[in-house]
This record gives structure tokens, C-alpha cells and sequence, in this order.
């Protein structure tokens, strides 16, 4: 822009300048293919679309910068960095090509010929810089040979720590297993090893085309029956962000965005495309909301739909009627469809390691993962503020928990498609795991020395801020809340370490780092076995797809269910009453969204039609409702 200010006004006049990227609307795009007026130059600045995508004939001259924005995938810190790399030899050949395609044409190389030559000779294949899980999943599902060892015989093999940690991965989502047995499964009495076999719901998910945690949170939709906002939700995540940001008009699109919803980037999307359906997909709201490829969003969500249909998962009855058959409002399996406080809590099943909470006040959108101590959401986020936003009545009260769908490093660390959660979400659904803390406590010299051994072998300590927080942290609360509903406080842990505090009775650990706590010793104990029954639901599911959920299984959903939505319904209420007593503004509402923290970072784990899940005592047995309509620990 500097140079285009820097040349006189009538020279500027003559220049046509138009971008071509990814992000550019449809409409816009086609301009580039529009020949130049008589005394124009038309001037493209484009991504690499153009290096091999497009091909535009009147181009006559390309200028190469010799240089890529490139996507690459760290398994470790489950982050991904976009970096400007120097391109190809093979790229910087095809650049050439792209001028003179009708009359004789140049490329200007912005690099000297000693530049050229040290470029490597073709791009990094994709197989050594992106995620590997599906990739693990279908060869695992193809060959006996071991997962490692067949990948490793590829023409350009990723790295052994790569394939390491996707199965890793693969295997908390319980789609592999470890299996020991004979080397050749057609000879018994081969020399044994340990193999990696699919699981039934490693099978299934092989057969879906999704990434497998994408996968598994459609066939959680199913068995939660919220699955119409899910399977589009599954879709969005498999596709382009149909939201556009023209050049020059962020604000523009956040606030477009925003019409939708105010803390989710997940149920802006489901919004904006459940009102595009409304309106019969018409050009005009595309337009209007900065909106394109809901198209696309709609063939992956009939194929999704499809697949379900023939692995039995979803009954053909269903289905209407018409060219498109689409789900039934009414099916079994829609039943909890419009509750959106259990589908956020569905989706955080997607992304199961991808959690952030918010620091505290004086650390202003700074976000903490498991990972990283610091890390921001993206500035394209309907949650994001540059500064603490004010509404009506003041300073709004933002969530402490997110979601999201990856961590990218660009110029700092980003944390892409957000979505806001409760603390009763986190707790029911969140992460990979939960850890009873009061079965797994610590000797008094690890306590004692304020760090633990981790599972591992190794020692890690707080750090200062984390301690900081900890050690300011009060007595946990009662069970029950004022409103009578029982209370689950959510507290940040770092990997592997808890201080003597966290060791009490009725504490749990989700994946290590997040710490819910209460004053009834059996909250944990509880927590856990609701995750334990919902797992249980999902491989009865899986084993016997054409089957109906067991009347214990459903009533354990819809029990949820109901909690998911009082709770949401009651920190709406509370945070309006904050709103109005205190002058704080409630940002957001239950009627845009579903967030936790209430007017003091605690939100409750609610009940079921106001009876609520019962506390059993510590007995062995499943969960069974009693007379009064709560969930008790019977004997098998």
C-alpha cells in the first residue's frame, strides 16, 4: 500500500489491483479472470491458488518472491505453525509457467540464481507435516504388520516420534488397542509380540471420512440424540470456514460472525446455516453475512448422514422423504437437538485435549493449555477483545473455560474456533480422562516437597503464577448451592503437579491439569462414573448399532441432558441478576450460548427436572435411578 500512496495520482488510476486468495468472496474472485480495459494494467496479488490452482491467460509477466506460507504440525505440542519458508525449485519452476500462457511473457525472481539452487528440490510432502491419526487409523486397519513399521517403508516416511504420538492419541480415543499375541496370527505358535488392533469403534471410525476424534463425537451425537447440530457441526470441522474476511473488513466480519453468536465460533456457524436452510440457501444471505461454501457443508453433511444410515446408527426410518432426505425433526435420534448446552458439551468430545482457561483479570486475554502458559484466541474468534468489553451496565463477565479446534503458531500462539464451556460440560464430557484424586494420593514426602512423581518418573513444579493462584484459592464450597443444586468448583493444575490441598477427599483430575473439587468426598467418585456409564453407552452403541439405547442408558442421557439445560438456564439468570445489582453486563446469554463461571467463576452440576444426580455412597455396582428419581450405585 506504501508503494501504490507513493505513485502519482493518475498513474494509480490505471492500475486494476485485486487479491486472490482462499478468503476472497467467490464473486470477487472471478474478477481476476476478467480481461484488463484498454489503458488498465491488471495487477493480481495472489497465495500460491495461482501457482498451480488457477490458471489466468492473460497474465504476461509474474513476479516471484521465492518464498511460501507453509502449514506445518508439531505431534508434540499438538500445535500447528504457519511459517513463511523459502519455496521449492519444482514451485519456483511452475511460477514460471504461469506467464505468457497466450503471448510471450517474463518472471521477475526476486532471489539470486545461489538462492535457487539451495532451495530443496520439491515441497515437503504432507505426510511429514501434518497430523497423522486418520493416516495411523487406515493403516492400521489395512495391514498386521505394525503401524510404525508400514509407514516407515513410505517413499518419503514421516517421523517414528510422529506416528508414536498419533497412536498414542488413537488409543485414548479407544479406537486401537494393544494386543498381545503371535507374530503371524495364521501361525499360533510364532514368536509372540505386541500388536496394534482396531477396536469396534476403531473399526467404525475407519469407515467414516473424518479425523477420528471428529468421528467419535458424531457417534457420541447419536447417543445423546442431539445429532442433527452435530452431524453439521462434524461437517464444518471437516471444511473451510464458511465465514470471509475481505481485505480490510475484520471488523466488518467479526461483528457478522457476531450476529450469530457472541461466545462460540462453533454455534455461529450452526446458526448461520440453520438460517440459511430457513431461507432456502439464497445468494442474497450469503452476501449479506459474508458467507460461502455452505454448499459444501451440506454435501459433506448428506455423505456423513448417509454413512450413518448404512452402518446402521441411524434408523432409514428416520429419514424424510425427497431428492434430499434429510433427518426427521421427530427422530429418536434428534431428541435433545435443541438443547445447545448438551451439543457444546458433545463438540468438546472433538477436540478432547483441546482446553484453555482464562488467567485472571490482571492477564487480560491470555488464555493457559496444557501445554503453553500463555496463549491468545484468535483475533477472528467471536470471543475475541482486544480490551475488556463493557455492555450496558459495565464490564462484562467473560468465560473461564474454552474450547477449541487447534493452536497455531504464527505471530504468537492463536487458539482457532473457540467455543465457551460450563464447568458441568468440562467436568461431564471434557478431556480424555478423569482421575478420582482420593484413590491415587501421593505420599506425605511428595506432598510434603510440593510436587509428585508423574507417571512417567519425572518431577515438575509449580510455577510461580499457577502458585500464586493456588495458594490464594479458598475452601471449596458446599455441595449445595444456595439454589439448592449441587456445586462443582473448577480449578487449573499444571501437568503432573497438585499441591496437598488438591489431595482431599471428593477431588478429581482431568487429564492431569484440571482440577475439580467439592466438600462431599463421593463428587469425584460420581463424576467419574457418569463419564464411565456415557463410554459405556457409546460402545453398546458401536457393538449393536441397530439397536435402541437400554432404558438405563437412556435415562443417564436424558438426565444429563436436563442438567445441562437448568444449569444453563440458571447462570443466564444469575448473571442478569449480577448484572443488574452490580452493574456488571452479562455478555452473552443462554439464549446465544452456553458459558459457565456465574458471578463467581462457579457454576453447579445440576439436576435432573430439579431432582437431581444423588450422591451415592462408595459401593460397588452401575447406576440405577431409585424411587425418587435419582442415581444410586446398585449391586450387579
Amino acid at each position: 500500500m506504501k508503494v501504490l500512496e507513493a505513485l502519482p495520482a493518475a498513474q494509480r488510476e490505471t492500475l486494476i489491483i485485486l487479491p486472490l486468495h482462499s478468503q476472497v468472496p467467490q464473486e470477487e474472485q472471478q474478477q481476476v479472470f476478467t480481461p484488463a480495459p484498454e489503458g488498465k494494467m491488471k495487477i493480481i496479488l495472489s497465495t500460491t491458488i495461482a501457482e498451480s490452482s488457477v490458471t489466468i491467460d492473460d497474465v504476461l509477466a509474474v513476479v516471484d518472491s521465492g518464498l511460501v506460507r507453509e502449514m506445518n504440525f508439531n505431534a508434540e505440542s499438538n500445535m500447528s505453525t504457519m511459517a513463511t519458508v523459502p519455496t521449492s525449485r519444482a514451485s519456483a519452476t511452475q511460477r514460471t509457467g504461469r506467464a505468457g500462457r497466450v503471448a510471450p511473457g517474463v518472471c521477475y525472481r526476486l532471489y539470486s540464481k545461489a538462492m535457487l539452487e539451495a532451495m530443496p528440490e520439491r515441497p515437503t510432502p504432507e505426510i511429514q507435516r501434518t497430523a497423522l491419526e486418520a493416516t495411523c487409523l487406515q493403516t492400521c486397519s489395512m495391514t498386521n504388520a505394525g503401524v510404525q513399521k508400514f509407514l516407515s517403508q513410505a517413499l518419503d516416511p514421516p517421523a517414528e516420534e510422529t506416528v508414536s504420538l498419533a497412536m498414542d492419541r488413537l488409543k485414548s480415543l479407544n479406537a486401537i488397542a494393544d494386543v498381545d499375541g503371535p507374530s503371524n496370527p495364521a501361525d499360533p505358535s510364532s514368536v509372540p509380540r505386541r500388536r496394534e488392533l482396531l477396536t469396534p469403534l476403531g473399526k467404525l471410525l475407519s469407515q467414516l471420512p473424518l479425523d477420528p476424534a471428529t468421528g467419535r463425537m458424531l457417534i457420541m451425537g447419536v447417543v445423546t440424540q442431539c445429532l442433527d447440530p452435530v452431524l453439521t457441526a462434524a461437517a464444518c470441522m471437516s471444511s473451510r470456514d464458511p465465514f470471509i474476511t475481505p481485505t480490510g473488513m475484520r471488523d466488518e466480519a467479526q461483528r457478522a460472525r457476531r450476529r450469530f453468536c457472541e461466545t462460540s465460533d462453533h454455534h455461529a456457524v450452526l446458526r448461520a446455516y440453520a438460517e440459511w436452510r430457513a431461507v432456502n440457501a439464497e445468494e442474497g444471505f450469503n452476501r449479506a453475512c459474508g458467507i460461502q461454501g455452505l454448499q459444501t457443508i451440506t454435501s459433506l453433511r448428506s455423505q456423513l448422514l448417509n454413512e450413518l444410515v448404512r452402518t446402521g446408527l441411524v434408523h432409514a426410518g428416520d429419514l424424510g422423504y425427497g431428492a434430499k432426505k434429510e433427518l426427521k425433526a421427530d427422530a429418536v435420534v434428534n431428541r435433545h437437538a435443541g438443547n445447545e448446552a448438551l451439543t457444546t458439551a458433545v463438540l468438546t468430545t472433538g477436540v478432547p485435549g483441546n482446553l484453555a482457561s482464562r488467567r485472571r483479570q490482571s492477564h487480560f486475554g491470555v488464555m493457559r493449555t496444557r501445554l503453553e502458559a500463555t496463549a491468545g484466541l484468535h483475533p477472528a474468534s467471536v470471543s475475541f477483545h482486544r480490551s475488556p468489553p463493557r455492555g450496558r451496565y459495565g464490564q462484562a463477565q467473560l468465560p473461564d473455560w474454552f474450547m477449541y479446534k487447534e493452536m497455531v503458531l504464527s505471530s504468537q500462539v492463536f487458539l482457532r474456533d473457540c467455543s465457551a464451556v460450563t464447568p458441568e460440560q468440562l467436568a461431564l464430557f471434557g478431556g480424555s480422562k478423569m482421575t478420582d484424586l482420593t484413590r491415587f494420593k501421593p505420599t506425605d514426602a511428595e506432598i510434603r516437597s510440593g510436587r509428585r512423581a508423574s507417571r512417567g518418573g519425572t518431577t515438575t513444579e509449580l510455577d510461580d503464577d499457577v502458585a500464586t493462584d493456588l495458594s490464594d484459592r479458598s475452601e471449596p464450597p458446599p455441595l449445595l448451592g444456595a439454589d439448592g443444586l449441587p456445586v462443582i468448583p473448577i480449578d487449573v493444575l499444571p501437568p503432573a503437579v497438585v499441591d496437598d490441598d488438591a489431595w482431599k477427599p471428593g477431588h478429581g483430575l482431568i487429564d492431569d491439569w484440571i482440577l475439580t473439587s467439592s466438600s462431599c468426598p463421593d463428587t469425584s467418585e460420581l463424576l467419574t462414573d457418569v463419564r464411565g456409564e456415557l463410554d459405556a453407552a457409546l460402545a453398546h452403541k458401536v457393538m449393536a448399532p441397530r439397536r435402541a439405547l437400554s432404558q438405563e442408558y437412556a435415562e443417564i442421557v436424558d438426565a444429563i441432558a436436563a442438567t445441562l439445560h437448568i444449569v444453563d438456564a440458571r447462570n443466564d439468570a444469575a448473571l442478569q441478576k449480577l448484572a443488574r445489582s452490580e452493574g456488571a453486563s452479562s455478555y452473552g446469554s443462554s439464549s446465544s450460548s452456553s458459558y459457565g463461571g456465574g458471578p463467581a467463576g462457579r457454576a453447579g452440576f445440576g439436576d435432573a427436572s430439579r431432582r437431581g444426580f444423588g450422591v451415592a455412597p462408595r459401593k460397588a455396582g452401575r447406576l440405577k435411578k431409585d424411587a425418587n428419581g435419582n442415581f444410586v450405585r446398585v449391586a450387579e
